[in-house]
């Protein structure tokens, strides 16, 4: 405990410094103010996100059950539509931080130039395709959006904006790979204030400006998603950032495959969970809507908890990138587990406290027993496995930062589509546990993969993967 309010202040000392932009040499010097220097702007990154969605999902339920159906849809297939940008901005963030270790400017421009041209690329073919079969894939999905007053155009904008995010988080890759985390911190912030801001003035109206209803949300979300971007591109053109993307535009076939390459592996490690959450979904929807209800509320309270802990994984996978090119592996490894045992404490103390206030907290959400009830038995029995939780946040990304992305895929792979899937089915369904054998299933899966992350971490072969 009292190694932890250590950190906590040396945190708190670092906080300003982390969110003004100041420099932070990250391959030498204080390990914990290297973590802390690019953990606190990516946690606070996660917290602005956690905000939107708040205050997003209360503008469109002003708007009734039928929007509000048909911004679920939309949603949930622009979160596959991420993608895309997920396995650009992994790329992008490990071979930035590889040059940038290796102070090899250069290599960064030339790195950040195809990141952007394939950012380019993909955000003009998935957000036309998306625009122009708009209607079809609503449809498709469950929702006739002509029911909806202005739902197809609704559609089709949101759905043209994809490009715009699938921009902004492979540029916000290169930034973070480059240790520049505050100028990623920024592009979220302006882009999710700004939507905030829009959407009630263009939803609801304001003096002069009529209420747009709809059509307001979807004009506030490339508005804003427009202005992210535009700072992004600022950054550049002003220099603010490490990164020049003025150096001679070469073809480079080798670089280009090695993107290629972690972006699939980083599009595939993204999918496998995402894909998963929807089977699991299926699963215990087996036993009723309550239970259903139970789970998900469940689980986005305890995302929200585990945030600064992903913030922190974060960090440690752009320290390790960095010291490996800087030709200091032990370096890296030391900040790994430094960066765990920071993570595995403040991980610990949550579980601590959602043994304790659970209850309470899930019946700020909910008011019906039975639904507090599976919520409060979801977080009880998944928060037992937060104290190697921990670890596997920051192992992962250390090990994606080394170059070990299809590793760590095939470990995802393992984990939800051979263990805790059918494990979840097998204890839930055929034991008939129920929610009880679900949980338990899902905590099995995360104590076999911090296992299996520790070893191959311990190994050290991650230390000589050249990229």
């Amino acid at each position: 405990m009292r190694k932890f309010l250590h950190l906590l202040k040396e945190g708190a000392v670092f906080t300003y410094g982390a969110i003004a932009g100041k420099k932070v040499e990250l391959t030498s010097g204080s390990i914990n103010r290297s973590i802390f220097s690019l953990a606190i702007p990516m946690v606070m990154e996660l917290v602005m996100e956690s905000v939107f969605v708040s205050v997003n999902l209360l503008i469109i339920a002003k708007l009734g059950d039928k929007v509000l159906g048909l911004v679920g849809i939309t949603d949930n297939y622009i979160n596959f539509a991420y993608a895309i940008a997920v396995g650009l901005g992994i790329a992008a963030a490990t071979l930035t931080a590889r040059r940038a270790g290796e102070k090899d400017k250069e290599g960064m421009g030339r790195t950040a130039q195809y990141i952007i041209l394939l950012a380019l690329f993909f955000a003009v073919l998935i957000g036309g395709i998306s625009c122009f079969f708009a209607s079809e894939i609503v449809g498709f999905l469950g929702i006739n959006a002509s029911t909806v007053t202005d739902g197809i155009s609704f559609s089709r904008l949101v759905f043209l904006s994809i490009g715009l995010v699938i921009l902004r988080l492979s540029v916000n890759g290169l930034f973070r790979g480059a240790g520049d985390a505050d100028i990623a911190m920024k592009s979220l912030w302006i882009c999710h204030i700004s939507n905030i801001i829009f959407a009630v003035i263009l939803v609801f109206g304001l003096g002069f400006i009529p209420a747009f209803g709809l059509m307001g949300l979807a004009y506030a979300t490339v508005l804003s998603r427009l202005l992210g971007v535009l700072y992004q591109a600022f950054v550049f053109v002003s220099g603010k950032t490490s990164i020049s993307i003025r150096v001679p535009l070469q073809l480079d076939i080798p670089l280009l495959q090695k993107i290629l390459k972690l972006a699939f592996g980083g599009l595939v490690q993204y999918i496998i969970p995402t894909s998963s959450w929807l089977i699991m979904v299926k699963i215990i929807s087996t036993f009723g809507t309550t239970a259903l209800a139970g789970y998900i509320i469940a689980q986005r309270i305890a995302s929200v908890a585990t945030m600064p802990a992903w913030g922190i994984g974060n960090a440690a996978g752009v320290l390790t990138g960095q010291n490996l090119g800087a030709g200091e592996p032990e370096r890296a490894e030391k900040t790994v587990w430094r960066a765990g045992t920071i993570n595995m404490t403040y991980l610990v103390l949550v579980a601590l406290f959602w043994q304790i206030a659970a209850e309470y907290v899930v019946k700020f959400f909910t008011t019906e027993t039975e639904v507090a009830g599976y919520a409060v038995q979801y977080i009880h029995v998944v928060s037992m496995a937060y104290l190697l939780l921990g670890f596997t946040m920051v192992i992962s990304r250390a090990l994606n930062a080394a170059g070990n992305i299809l590793q760590v895929t095939l470990l995802y792979l393992v984990m939800f589509y051979v263990i805790q899937l059918p494990l979840a089915y097998l204890l839930g369904v055929r034991f008939q546990w129920e929610l009880r054998g679900i949980f338990t299933a899902i905590v099995s899966s995360e104590i076999v993969l911090a296992v299996l992350f520790l070893m191959i971490f311990r190994n050290g072969k991650w230390k000589t993967i050249k990229i």
